[in-house]
């Protein structure tokens, strides 16, 4: 029997935000993980590795990277789209936030962001864990007082989507489908685009 596949850049057109379809592929496979990310975030005896403040001045990445290349580093990258986004989408679900590459939320004072880079920069081998590769960012700034005033924010549950199977562009050769294992997991194949 044929599964019915639902498109993630339908889902996202429909929606009207600006939101990269494998954000939405990386959540529904790693939704427990990227919880587990805000968790430890309100567990004030987790610690974090790296902190981020949101101006950059002070970040001897974004200096280099200013000089010679004319952008931010990735996390800064990051920080800067959260908060400077107008058009987002948010999972009723899980309170959490979406825009391009990244998945956001504010834990208390913090602003935990998981960055989700897209799969097609994969160097060698495809493994599950290049496929699922998420990186979360917390920024613990007291400059920060929130998140921004969206003009459009697109409201969605998630757990509509954990019994689909969703797929999108992986890369030139495939796209990779989310194959549903229960309401809060999925597994993943690949299937060729030509």
């Amino acid at each position: 029997m044929k599964q019915v596949q639902m498109s993630a850049e339908k889902f996202i057109e429909k929606l009207g935000v600006d939101v990269y379809p494998i954000t939405i592929i990386k959540f529904l496979l790693n939704k427990k993980r990227i919880l587990s990310y805000f968790k430890k975030a309100v567990d004030n005896t987790s610690e974090i590795k790296f902190k981020y403040f949101i101006d950059h001045s002070e970040c001897t990445t974004c200096k280099e990277k200013l000089e010679t290349e004319k952008v931010l580093c990735r996390q800064h990258t990051s920080i800067e789209r959260v908060l400077t986004a107008s058009e987002v989408a948010f999972d009723l679900d899980t309170n959490i936030y979406f825009y391009k590459n990244e998945i956001y939320r504010m834990v208390g004072e913090k602003l935990v962001i998981v960055y989700c880079p897209h799969p097609k920069l994969i160097n060698g081998e495809i493994t599950d864990s290049k496929v699922r590769k998420i990186n979360p960012i917390t920024i613990d700034d007291k400059n920060l007082t929130g998140l921004p005033q969206y003009t459009k924010v697109k409201e969605f549950m998630s757990s509509a989507l954990f019994d689909q199977y969703v797929r999108c562009w992986f890369n030139n050769e495939f796209s990779i489908i989310t194959v549903p294992v229960d309401r809060n997991s999925q597994n993943w194949c690949l299937v060729a685009n030509k």
